[in-house]
């Protein structure tokens, strides 16, 4: 069972999770790959990984964004 599929989707529009690593500044494909098996992106490669990809940060952390960004979410 896939825990996040907007990351997954995220990570196969960036090319797999080598290419993902390497966009946002991860040491490599094995922490995208703990991400996937967690269901969870470390907030502070959220906003990289939205640009790269243009999956949003809220659907890649949905249960903590407004938590980590409570002043973007103030007007949603």
């Amino acid at each position: 069972m896939i825990k996040n599929p907007s990351l997954v989707k995220a990570v196969k529009l960036l090319g797999g999770q080598t290419a993902t690593a390497r966009v946002v500044g991860a040491k490599d494909y094995r922490t995208v790959q703990q991400w996937i098996a967690n269901g969870q992106v470390p907030a502070r490669y959220c906003v990289k990984l939205e640009l790269a990809s243009g999956v949003s940060r809220y659907e890649l952390r949905p249960s903590e964004a407004k938590e980590i960004w409570p002043l973007e979410t103030a007007d949603a």
